[in-house]
């Protein structure tokens, strides 16, 4: 693991004990910031990345986020190596403009999480699954939903049994997403 990487993930003593901080959505706090800003606090609190639209950088620093009236809106999410779990993935309801989403080395995403990521169906057009060791083929299937998917990249998920099959199945829902699906 890279430095960096380290001292993002403890920077997070709640992730440290294994546990999610905020991993529901607080509907106080949704009317208060809007769902954008709520769905960013979860990821950099669990240590994934964000990336807001007009802005060149992620943001990978919960207390570098812009002021609570600053309106912003989530283009890309990045989850690797984060302690993102598909309870928190309820915070993506409401995101509009949310485009990529890549999942890498998430320890705690189970096939739940991909079958949540139908709240961001009508944006969602990049999205990579890999090294997230409690992926099945059901999981996989869950992505039919995603019907403004360009993009589908996974590799490293040794729990799919039969990627041929899932890949099938996922090119007839699909017919438009280009697909690069490896074991």
């Amino acid at each position: 693991m890279l430095l960096s990487q380290t001292a993002r993930i403890l920077a997070h003593k709640p992730f440290q004990l294994g546990l999610s901080p905020t991993p529901s959505v607080d509907n106080s706090r949704l009317k208060v910031v809007g769902p954008d800003r709520l769905c960013a606090e979860w990821l950099l609190r669990n240590g994934a990345r964000a990336k807001f639209v007009g802005v060149a950088r992620e943001q990978v620093n919960y207390n570098m986020l812009p002021d609570e009236k600053t309106p912003v809106q989530i283009e890309e999410l990045d989850g690797t190596d984060s302690g993102i779990m598909y309870i928190g993935f309820d915070h993506l309801k409401g995101l509009k403009g949310l485009r990529k989403v890549k999942l890498n080395k998430c320890v705690y995403v189970e096939n739940q999480a991909l079958a949540k990521l139908a709240f961001v169906a009508d944006s969602l057009e990049e999205l990579e699954v890999s090294s997230c060791k409690n992926i099945t083929d059901g999981g996989l299937l869950s992505l039919k939903e995603l019907k403004k998917l360009k993009q589908l990249t996974t590799f490293d998920l040794p729990y799919v049994k039969n990627l041929q099959a899932v890949e099938q199945e996922l090119k007839k829902a699909l017919p438009q997403c280009n697909m690069d699906l490896k074991p």
